[in-house]
């Protein structure tokens, strides 16, 4: 199995990479909005995403309680996913200039 193959595996068996991509996603539209990558600039979009893909970690490891930084088999509960929601939500706002 290629390393890419193996990337790809390990992503479908965490359940949080849905969500991940769905933040990396969301900071990646609000980024568009403040500071358009021209069309066909691949580099400049491989560039974003990397550093959404930090941004994304760093703002849920912001929120994110010690016991469950340091334990991987904890269940993330409802109300830590609801404040990280709230946490992307706000970032993108800011980052599009809304608030």
């Amino acid at each position: 199995m290629s390393e890419h193959e193996q990337e790809h595996n390990h992503d479908e068996d965490n359940p949080l990479q849905g969500y991940f991509d769905w933040q990396v996603t969301t900071l990646m539209l609000a980024h568009d909005l403040s500071d358009p990558i021209p069309a066909g600039d691949e580099d400049g979009h491989h560039q974003r995403r990397h550093q959404v893909e930090e941004e994304v970690r760093t703002l849920t490891l912001g929120v994110l309680p010690e016991q469950f930084k340091h334990d991987a088999t904890l269940a993330w509960p409802p109300e830590l996913m609801m404040t990280i929601t709230r946490e992307t939500l706000k970032a993108a706002s800011r980052i599009a200039g809304l608030g």
